[in-house]
């Protein structure tokens, strides 16, 4: 990425010009005004063009040449492209300071570049009705969340708009869960919206273990005041920062990315760690984390600790 391209303290959102862009585009200006932040919106596109299936460089000095001259004209179009967006941009939000910058690179790589001191960076992305390979193999929502620095969020194409609706944050003893608590009340707070807090459990796990023997005693349900006790301890400090925000406790029986994933109905904003308690720092996303990203009916905040 352009090293002085300035993306410290802004949302930063990609864009290809695709209709699924455009959802995460004016998301992310929402989220810039509501924050009073810098967007900035970059358009990447490939460092690299390609004759066929064989790199450029195969077909000599002419065949570069050509490719020279189509890889300008696709940037030109490209920033044309940008500058539309980006007008169209300030036209629905007067007073907003939008940026835009046309990069050359792996979308995924660059947005993850960003992410490390940008206030956000988002990204679209396939949702439900994607094809079973192209979940499983991946895109760049993936790559971004994968390996970004901070938080991201992530815009499918079933994503809801719920600007009333509450912000749902998934929470364990974890210090991510403290991470993703405090950007959830921020969000809440910012937006005017409640918040729900929610811990599921399943039975049948004693701390990070899963008991799974089939002449294993049946465990007891657990004592859901205690567990309530523990995220009010997790949610307290952000509480205190944001006082103004209305929340809810729920703990709840069940896997946590089901869980997470029907309270998604209906909400503006799902918020979840990269990791849960047990995960290390600097490691993929979690199997929790993943679903909800894949599966949410709105958009999602993946925070890192």
């Amino acid at each position: 990425m352009d090293s002085e391209l300035e993306t410290g303290g802004r949302i930063v959102v990609g864009t290809d010009g695709s209709e699924r862009a455009d959802k995460a585009v004016r998301w992310a200006a929402d989220r810039a005004g509501e924050r009073a932040l810098p967007l900035l919106i970059l358009y990447i596109v490939p460092e690299h063009r390609a004759v066929g299936t064989l790199p450029a460089a195969a077909y000599g000095e002419l065949a570069n040449a050509i490719i020279a001259e189509y890889q300008l004209d696709f940037l030109d179009r490209a920033r044309t492209r940008l500058a539309e967006i980006a007008q169209r941009v300030r036209d629905a939000n007067p007073g907003l300071y939008v940026e835009s910058a046309v990069v050359e690179g792996q979308p995924g790589y660059v947005l993850a570049e960003a992410s490390k001191d940008a206030a956000l960076v988002v990204v679209g992305a396939r949702g439900q009705t994607a094809p079973r390979n192209v979940k499983w193999l991946g895109g760049v929502s993936d790559d971004v969340a994968n390996h970004a620095h901070g938080p991201i969020a992530v815009i499918s194409d079933e994503a809801q708009e719920n600007p009333q609706g509450p912000v749902v944050v998934g929470v364990d003893d974890s210090q991510q869960s403290r991470v993703a608590a405090r950007l959830a009340f921020q969000d809440a707070d910012a937006r005017g919206v409640p918040l729900i807090a929610i811990h599921a459990y399943i039975l049948g796990t004693v701390g990070d273990l899963v008991v799974a023997e089939a002449r294993a005693p049946r465990m007891p349900e657990p004592d859901q005041s205690v567990i309530a006790q523990m995220v009010e301890g997790v949610l307290a400090d952000a509480a205190k920062e944001y006082p103004n925000v209305a929340y809810q406790v729920w703990v709840l029986r069940g896997r946590p990315q089901d869980v997470l994933v029907d309270a998604s109905d209906g909400a503006g904003l799902v918020v979840v760690g990269s990791r849960g308690r047990g995960g290390f720092r600097g490691l993929l996303l979690g199997s929790t984390s993943k679903h909800v990203l894949r599966e949410s009916l709105s958009p999602v905040i993946v925070t890192r600790g």
